[in-house]
């Protein structure tokens, strides 16, 4: 048996209960926009409220750590899982938008912090020499795990039903970890981080951050209310969401592979031309609801790769590796900021230019990352760092 199969199997318990979570939390985060469309809010005020998602991850990055080197990681998981199940059920109390957005922002804290508990567990638990295969199986986990919580999606469930369900999958997620003896990572005492010197990053990772935020993030809040605007059903919100998982989870694979023979360059330009042909076919498909399935997988290989190969290419390109934590950090600043404006963003332009709006924020960033991209130089394959599988939902692990 190889050793990562042997540290995966260890960590059974801490996979099954990532799992329930990322099922609970494609559930709970798809489902907002769904809904308050199907209540007749307009698109900006969708827009705004989803924001609030990205304010409570902010948040978690500044208090997260304090409250984990306090409790621990066991306990800490506990809270955060507990607090996450109470803000998803509390959307059942009212429609009031106030109501819904602090609950957004709490349940982005929640869920953050989660993830940086999850990942430094992962992290000291897993050996150098096996990171990459450990971390491609925790995508793959993902993957999975949030497809099926946005499948239920088409199950037609009533707005109570929604939020029950996925605060029932949240809560369950933190039993595995307390019945089973599993050992968490030690605790490490981290400095405070300064501001990170945004500018002072190299361009190429620094563009392909921002527009991996506002392009990945806002798809998960805004390509329901895109497909709910012709007229389609929940039912057919959850297959395009789950399809677009499916592009991502496929393209992992071989654009990961790809950018460490080519170069990130050449890997961030390829996702751009996926995203951008994706984004134009939709165009000429209003309505045929097939061809839009196929284009989502398309738009989903292009986009959903993107923050992981920004990051790659900083680290290729750094003269000293030991700048790695405080680039790791400026590009998740980067992301974290555009990913706050981008449902806002897309809210905007939904409202001026009807569901097309949702495509023109595509077609506009996917083109100015593409021509700047082709005027970078590709480093040389002898000074790139190995490619390492990373999460587009959160922080690196080596950032936390």
């Amino acid at each position: 048996m190889s050793s990562s199969v042997r540290t995966i199997r260890t960590m059974t318990p801490l996979f099954f209960s990532i799992s329930l979570l990322f099922m609970g939390n494609g559930l709970v985060t798809t489902s907002c926009s769904t809904l308050l469309k199907q209540a007749n809010f307009d698109e900006m005020a969708i827009g705004l409220i989803n924001s609030c998602f990205f304010v409570g991850a902010i948040i978690s990055t500044i208090f997260s750590q304090s409250i984990i080197e306090k409790t621990g990681h066991l306990r800490a998981f506990g809270v955060f899982t507990s607090l996450f199940g109470i803000f998803a059920i509390f959307h059942n109390l009212s429609l009031n938008l106030i109501l819904w957005a602090v609950l957004r922002a709490g349940l982005g804290f929640c869920y953050y912090s989660l993830l940086v508990v999850i990942e430094s567990w992962l992290n000291e638990k897993t050996k150098n020499s096996i990171r990459s295969r450990v971390l491609a199986f925790y995508e793959c986990v993902f993957y999975v795990s949030f497809a099926c919580g946005i499948l239920i999606l088409a199950l037609n469930l009533s707005t109570a039903n929604i939020f029950i369900i996925s605060a029932a999958f949240i809560l369950i997620s933190s039993i595995p970890l307390n019945l089973i003896r599993i050992n968490p990572p030690k605790i490490i005492k981290h400095e405070k981080i300064s501001m990170p010197k945004i500018f002072s990053i190299v361009p190429l990772a620094l563009a392909g951050s921002i527009v991996a935020g506002v392009l990945i993030n806002g798809f998960f809040t805004m390509a329901s209310v895109y497909v709910l605007m012709q007229n389609f059903s929940a039912k057919e919100v959850s297959v395009f969401l789950s399809v677009a998982m499916c592009g991502g989870f496929v393209s992992h694979i071989f654009l990961g592979q790809l950018s460490d023979k080519f170069g990130r360059r050449i890997a961030i330009i390829i996702s751009c031309i996926l995203g951008l042909s994706a984004s134009v076919g939709l165009l000429f498909f209003k309505g045929q609801i097939l061809m839009q399935y196929a284009l989502s997988f398309v738009l989903g290989s292009g986009i959903f790769c993107l923050y992981a190969l920004s990051l790659a290419r900083a680290n290729d390109m750094l003269t000293q590796k030991n700048e790695s934590l405080n680039v790791g950090r400026a590009l998740l600043f980067a992301y974290s900021i555009s990913s706050l404006f981008s449902a806002m963003i897309m809210g905007m332009m939904m409202k001026i230019f009807g569901e097309f709006g949702f495509v023109y924020v595509y077609i506009v960033l996917l083109s100015l990352l593409l021509i700047f991209a082709s005027f970078v130089r590709t480093v040389p394959k002898e000074f790139r760092s190995p490619n390492i599988p990373r999460n587009v939902r959160t922080i690196a692990m080596d950032e936390v």
